[in-house]
C-alpha cells in the first residue's frame, strides 16, 4: 500500500511539472525485435533457390571488388584496364543479375553480371560504362571462384562537369521545421510517434510545386504520413524558402500521399488538392495566401469501393474550361483488415476501383466514373495516372500505372466517354508500375510514354533460373514474372499504336524506380529522363 502511495506522488509530481513546463515521454525499447534474431539465423547455404546460394557466396566477393575499385585498386579481370579511363571512381556495382545453375551438385555456375563503372574520366567530365558480361564460376568446397570472364562492350556515356548541387540544406535549413522534422528519417519517427497514428515505413508521400501567392516564384508543398504535419514553404526568391505552413491553414496531420496545385475555381490563384489515403481534400485559396477546406467539395468515395488512395491528375476531360480530377486506388487495406493480396501475382484483378471526378464549373465536383466508361478494366492496384492527347485528335487521353500487372489506356472518344486500347495500342506494359509520363523525345511531334516499374536482380535471378520453371511451368505466366523484375518501359507512339523501345534507348534500368519525368536538364533542346528510386532503408544494408 505504502508503495502504491508513492507512485500515486510520484504521478502527481510529474503532472505538476508537465502543467508548467514540455513534458514528453521518451520511447523505450527494451528488446530487439523477434524479427532481427531470424534474421540473423538464416544460412543461405540452406536456400532452397540454389542460385540465391551461388549469390550469396559470390556477391562477397563482388563487392570487396567494389570497394578496391573506388580505391584505383586491380579489382577484377578484364575490367582492370577499364577502370584506367577513370581520375575517380565513384560508382562501381558488379550485381549478379543471373544463375543458371539449378542443381546443388553443380560443380559450375554460369554467372550473368551487371557492371556499372562511373566518375571522373581522365580527360576531364563525367564517364559512365554500363552492360552485362557472363562469367562462369566453380566451386572448391564452400568457395566460388572465378574461372573465366566474357566481356561485352558496356554503353559508354560522357557527360561534363556535375550540372547539379544539392541545396537542400541551404534553401530549407532556416527553418525549425526542417531541422525538427524533415531531416529525420521514417525510422526516427517511427520509434517516436504511436502506432496508432497510421506511420508506416513505405514513405508514399510526394510534394507539389506552385506559385500558391502569385508572386512570380514557385513555392513548394511537401506531403507527409500520418501524424506529422504537411508543410508549404514559401520561396523568398533568393534561393531559400520559408515555412508558412500555419499561417496558410495546411498543417494537415492526415496521411498524405499526393497534392496539386491548380486553379480549380477559375479565379485567377493556385488551390490545393491533397490525395490522402482515406479520401481527397480540396483546400480553396482565398487570394492573399490562405487556405480553407472545401467541405461542398463532393470528392466523396463511395464506402463500398473505398480502398488505401495513390495519387492524382487533373486534366478538362471533357474540353468545357473546367479542370477535372482522376484519383488512382491501391488496394482495400485499412487499419484492422487483413491484407487482401494482389491475385494473380502477375495480373493482379481484385483491387479497387479509381475515380473520375468532374468539375461542376468550380461549384464541387461530381464522381463520373461509370458515367465515362472508366469502370472497365477499372480493378488493378493503380499506383499513377497521366494525361496526354496521345493520337492527336484534340481530346486528352488518360494512362494508368498498375503495380502487379497490365496498365490501362483510355482514349477518350469525345462524347464523355473512354474506352480501355491498351492491349491494342501495345502498352499494356504488365510490369510492377510505379508511375507514368508523356513526352516527345524523338521529337517527331507525337508524345512517347515512358513507364516506371521495378528493375530487380533478385527477381532476375530467381525467375531466369531454370529451376523457376516448377513454378511457372507455362511459358507466358513465365514471362510475366520475368517481366516484373525487367525495369522500366520507353514506348514511342508510332501514330495510334506504340513500339517498345527500352532496350535500344537504353533505359530499362531505372533501379526501384517510383516517380519519373522527361526535362530537358542540359538545355539542348532533347527531352531528358529522371527517375527516382529506393525502398525501405535501415542501418542493415545487406541485400536479403
Amino acid at each position: 500500500m505504502k508503495a502504491r502511495r508513492v507512485q500515486l506522488l510520484a504521478l502527481a509530481a510529474a503532472i505538476g511539472v508537465a502543467q508548467q513546463a514540455d513534458y514528453r515521454v521518451p520511447a523505450r525499447f527494451e528488446k530487439k525485435l523477434g524479427i532481427e534474431e531470424l534474421f540473423a539465423r538464416v544460412d543461405a547455404r540452406n536456400d532452397e533457390w540454389v542460385g540465391e546460394r551461388d549469390y550469396e557466396a559470390i556477391h562477397q566477393q563482388l563487392e570487396e571488388a567494389a570497394a578496391r575499385f573506388k580505391k584505383n585498386e586491380p579489382a577484377f579481370p578484364r575490367l582492370d584496364e577499364l577502370a584506367q579511363r577513370f581520375r575517380r571512381i565513384d560508382v562501381a556495382q558488379l550485381k549478379v543479375v543471373g544463375s543458371n545453375r539449378a542443381s546443388p551438385d553443380a560443380r559450375r555456375a554460369a554467372i550473368r553480371l551487371r557492371v556499372e563503372l562511373a566518375g571522373e574520366s581522365r580527360e576531364g567530365g563525367r564517364l559512365s560504362l554500363q552492360g552485362h558480361w557472363e562469367t562462369s564460376w566453380d566451386r572448391d568446397g564452400e568457395q566460388w571462384k572465378l574461372a573465366s570472364v566474357a566481356p561485352a562492350a558496356l554503353r559508354e556515356v560522357r557527360g561534363g562537369a556535375i550540372q547539379f548541387l544539392e541545396m537542400t540544406g541551404q534553401a530549407l535549413g532556416g527553418n525549425e521545421s526542417f531541422h525538427k522534422q524533415l531531416s529525420r528519417g521514417a525510422d526516427h519517427w517511427r520509434g517516436i510517434l504511436d502506432e496508432a497514428t497510421g506511420i508506416d515505413v513505405y514513405g508514399h508521400n510526394g510534394i507539389a510545386v506552385g506559385d500558391y501567392d502569385g508572386d512570380g516564384w514557385e513555392d513548394l508543398y511537401v506531403c507527409q504520413p500520418s501524424g506529422l504535419p504537411n508543410r508549404l514553404f514559401h520561396n523568398n526568391g533568393n534561393g531559400t524558402f520559408s515555412d508558412v505552413t500555419a499561417a496558410a491553414g495546411l498543417d494537415v496531420l492526415d496521411d498524405t500521399r499526393a497534392a496539386l496545385f491548380a486553379d480549380w475555381d477559375r479565379d485567377g490563384d493556385q488551390d490545393l488538392l491533397l490525395i490522402t489515403a482515406a479520401r481527397p481534400l480540396l483546400f480553396r485559396n482565398n487570394g492573399k495566401g490562405r487556405f480553407a477546406p472545401d467541405s461542398n467539395a463532393n470528392l466523396n468515395i463511395p464506402k463500398e469501393e473505398a480502398g488505401s488512395l495513390t495519387s492524382a491528375a487533373a486534366a478538362d476531360y471533357d474540353r468545357d474550361g473546367w479542370l477535372d480530377l482522376y484519383v488512382c486506388s491501391y488496394d482495400f487495406w485499412s487499419p484492422g483488415r487483413s491484407y487482401n493480396a494482389p491475385t494473380p501475382y502477375y495480373d493482379a484483378r481484385n483491387g479497387p476501383p479509381n475515380f473520375l471526378f468532374r468539375n461542376r464549373e468550380g461549384k464541387g465536383f461530381e464522381n463520373v466514373t461509370r458515367r465515362a466508361g472508366l469502370m472497365e478494366n477499372n480493378d488493378r492496384y493503380s499506383f499513377a495516372a497521366a494525361w496526354s492527347d496521345y493520337d492527336g485528335d484534340g481530346w486528352p487521353d488518360l494512362y494508368v500505372a498498375n503495380d502487379f500487372g497490365r496498365n490501362n489506356l483510355y482514349r477518350n472518344k469525345g462524347d464523355g466517354t473512354f474506352r480501355d486500347v491498351a492491349a491494342e495500342a501495345g502498352v499494356e506494359d504488365s510490369g510492377a508500375g510505379m508511375s507514368a509520363a508523356w513526352g516527345d523525345y524523338d521529337g517527331d511531334g507525337r508524345p512517347d510514354l515512358y513507364v516506371g516499374n521495378m528493375w530487380s536482380s533478385a527477381g532476375q535471378r530467381v525467375t531466369g533460373n531454370t529451376q523457376f520453371r516448377q513454378v511457372a511451368r507455362d511459358g507466358k505466366v513465365l514471362g510475366e514474372f520475368q517481366r516484373q523484375a525487367r525495369g522500366n518501359t520507353l514506348l514511342r507512339n508510332l501514330g495510334g499504336s506504340f513500339q517498345d523501345s527500352s532496350g535500344p534507348a537504353g533505359v530499362e534500368m531505372g533501379r526501384w524506380a517510383w516517380s519519373s519525368d522527361f526535362a530537358d536538364l542540359d538545355n539542348d533542346g532533347m527531352l531528358d529522363l529522371y527517375v527516382a528510386n529506393g525502398y525501405i532503408t535501415g542501418p542493415d544494408t545487406h541485400d536479403l
